[in-house]
């Protein structure tokens, strides 16, 4: 993927913790909570989401998948 949302994911980790996501995509982090415990509703992907020792983090490839398939603009 080239454009815009690249400048979002530039030499980000594989992985992410929600405060740094909200920063990056300028939410708040409820937003970013509410992303994960109404994935369904809000039509985010599970995979988003990963839980290690009890710490919740994004994973910015499927991140970006997914807000550039939202905004084609972005592509």
């Amino acid at each position: 993927m080239t454009g815009i949302s690249n400048t979002f994911f530039e030499n980000l980790p594989p992985m992410i913790r929600p405060q740094r996501a909200a920063e990056i995509l300028g939410l708040s982090i409820q937003t970013i909570y509410d992303w994960k415990y109404r994935a369904k509703l809000r039509k985010v992907p599970e995979s988003l989401f990963i839980k290690l020792n009890r710490t919740l983090y994004l994973r910015t490839d499927v991140l970006k998948e997914w807000i550039t398939s939202q905004n084609p603009s972005l592509r």
